[in-house]
Protein backbone atom coordinates (compact mmCIF):
# COMPACT_ATOMS: atom_id res chain seq x y z
CA UNK A 1 0.00 0.00 0.00
CA UNK A 2 1.42 3.60 -0.61
CA UNK A 3 2.45 5.73 1.80
CA UNK A 4 1.27 8.57 2.75
CA UNK A 5 4.07 11.35 1.67
CA UNK A 6 3.25 15.65 2.49
CA UNK A 7 5.44 17.95 1.97
CA UNK A 8 4.98 21.68 3.13
CA UNK A 9 7.26 24.89 2.92
CA UNK A 10 6.56 26.29 6.71
CA UNK A 11 7.62 29.78 7.96
CA UNK A 12 10.26 29.11 10.34
CA UNK A 13 13.62 28.16 10.20
CA UNK A 14 14.32 23.88 11.14
CA UNK A 15 14.83 24.54 14.70
CA UNK A 16 11.67 26.04 15.40
CA UNK A 17 10.42 23.57 13.28
CA UNK A 18 12.05 20.93 15.61
CA UNK A 19 10.86 22.21 18.62
CA UNK A 20 7.49 22.32 17.13
CA UNK A 21 7.60 18.48 17.09
CA UNK A 22 9.55 17.68 19.95
CA UNK A 23 8.72 20.00 22.87
CA UNK A 24 4.98 18.44 24.71
CA UNK A 25 4.21 22.51 25.53
CA UNK A 26 4.47 23.94 21.91
CA UNK A 27 2.67 20.03 20.74
CA UNK A 28 -0.55 20.84 22.77
CA UNK A 29 -1.31 24.27 20.91
CA UNK A 30 -1.07 22.71 17.51
CA UNK A 31 -1.17 18.78 16.89
CA UNK A 32 -4.94 18.38 16.34
CA UNK A 33 -6.83 17.28 13.11
CA UNK A 34 -9.74 20.17 13.46
CA UNK A 35 -9.68 23.53 13.28
CA UNK A 36 -11.85 23.75 15.72
CA UNK A 37 -10.91 21.66 18.91
CA UNK A 38 -12.83 21.94 22.28
CA UNK A 39 -9.55 22.62 23.75
CA UNK A 40 -5.36 22.36 23.16
CA UNK A 41 -4.57 18.81 23.03
CA UNK A 42 -3.34 16.58 26.06
CA UNK A 43 0.32 15.87 24.89
CA UNK A 44 2.94 13.50 27.13
CA UNK A 45 6.60 12.75 25.85
CA UNK A 46 9.97 11.45 26.91
CA UNK A 47 11.49 12.79 23.40
CA UNK A 48 15.04 10.05 23.25
CA UNK A 49 15.04 6.81 21.08
CA UNK A 50 12.67 4.17 22.73
CA UNK A 51 10.76 6.96 24.80
CA UNK A 52 7.27 7.45 24.85
CA UNK A 53 4.59 9.88 23.38
CA UNK A 54 0.62 10.53 23.86
CA UNK A 55 -1.46 12.71 22.16
CA UNK A 56 -5.15 12.99 23.18
CA UNK A 57 -6.60 14.92 20.66
CA UNK A 58 -9.81 17.27 22.29
CA UNK A 59 -12.48 17.44 19.42
CA UNK A 60 -16.16 18.07 18.70
CA UNK A 61 -17.04 14.95 18.00
CA UNK A 62 -14.96 13.40 21.62
CA UNK A 63 -11.20 12.62 22.74
CA UNK A 64 -9.05 10.74 20.21
CA UNK A 65 -5.62 9.29 22.13
CA UNK A 66 -2.95 8.43 19.64
CA UNK A 67 0.34 7.09 21.08
CA UNK A 68 3.54 5.50 20.00
CA UNK A 69 7.26 5.17 20.68
CA UNK A 70 10.49 6.76 19.08
CA UNK A 71 12.39 4.94 17.07
CA UNK A 72 15.08 7.14 15.51
CA UNK A 73 15.92 11.25 16.45
CA UNK A 74 18.36 13.36 14.33
CA UNK A 75 18.69 16.82 16.05
CA UNK A 76 16.79 19.58 13.69
CA UNK A 77 17.12 17.18 10.57
CA UNK A 78 14.66 14.04 11.69
CA UNK A 79 12.25 12.57 13.77
CA UNK A 80 10.40 8.79 13.32
CA UNK A 81 8.06 7.22 15.65
CA UNK A 82 5.73 4.69 15.86
CA UNK A 83 1.75 5.78 15.44
CA UNK A 84 -1.22 4.10 17.34
CA UNK A 85 -5.24 4.66 17.64
CA UNK A 86 -7.95 3.64 17.38
CA UNK A 87 -7.92 3.02 13.55
CA UNK A 88 -4.31 1.83 13.12
CA UNK A 89 -1.49 0.00 15.20
CA UNK A 90 2.21 0.25 15.05
CA UNK A 91 2.20 2.21 11.63
CA UNK A 92 5.57 4.25 11.33
CA UNK A 93 6.04 8.28 10.93
CA UNK A 94 8.71 9.96 9.55
CA UNK A 95 9.68 13.76 9.28
CA UNK A 96 12.55 15.25 7.69
CA UNK A 97 13.34 18.64 8.06
CA UNK A 98 15.11 20.84 5.20
CA UNK A 99 16.14 24.26 6.10
CA UNK A 100 15.33 26.28 2.77
CA UNK A 101 16.60 29.72 4.13
CA UNK A 102 16.69 31.02 7.97
CA UNK A 103 12.62 31.36 7.94
CA UNK A 104 11.47 28.64 5.52
CA UNK A 105 11.83 24.72 6.17
CA UNK A 106 10.99 22.00 3.90
CA UNK A 107 8.69 19.24 6.09
CA UNK A 108 8.36 16.09 4.61
CA UNK A 109 6.00 13.48 6.53
CA UNK A 110 5.49 10.25 5.28
CA UNK A 111 3.27 7.20 6.90
CA UNK A 112 3.57 3.72 6.42
CA UNK A 113 2.25 0.59 7.01
CA UNK A 114 -1.22 0.67 7.11
CA UNK A 115 -4.02 -2.20 7.14
CA UNK A 116 -6.16 -0.41 4.74
CA UNK A 117 -7.13 2.04 1.72
CA UNK A 118 -9.69 3.66 4.11
CA UNK A 119 -7.32 4.18 7.27
CA UNK A 120 -4.84 5.94 4.93
CA UNK A 121 -7.31 8.50 3.13
CA UNK A 122 -8.16 9.01 6.96
CA UNK A 123 -4.75 9.84 7.88
CA UNK A 124 -4.20 12.27 4.83
CA UNK A 125 -7.05 14.65 6.27
CA UNK A 126 -5.62 14.21 9.64
CA UNK A 127 -2.15 15.00 8.99
CA UNK A 128 -3.17 17.93 6.68
CA UNK A 129 -5.34 19.15 9.22
CA UNK A 130 -2.92 19.00 12.00
CA UNK A 131 -0.17 20.24 9.31
CA UNK A 132 -2.79 23.50 8.69
CA UNK A 133 -2.85 23.92 13.04
CA UNK A 134 1.25 23.90 12.68
CA UNK A 135 1.18 26.80 9.96
CA UNK A 136 -1.53 28.91 11.71
CA UNK A 137 0.62 28.29 14.75
CA UNK A 138 3.64 29.39 13.45
CA UNK A 139 2.97 31.82 11.31
CA UNK A 140 1.23 33.63 14.79
CA UNK A 141 4.96 33.63 16.50
CA UNK A 142 6.34 35.43 13.36
CA UNK A 143 6.33 39.37 13.65
CA UNK A 144 5.32 40.76 10.66
CA UNK A 145 8.79 41.08 9.68
CA UNK A 146 9.75 37.83 10.01
CA UNK A 147 7.15 36.34 7.91
CA UNK A 148 6.87 36.29 3.65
Amino acid sequence: MDPVVIKRVLPCGKRQLFDAWSKPSLMMKWFFASQKPNSSSTVHSSFTVGGRFEVIMHLETGDYRHHGDYRAIHRYHHIAFTWNSHIVQDSLVELDFKELSPNRTELTLTHTQFPTDEVRGKHVGGWNGCLDNLELYLTGLNTPSQSG
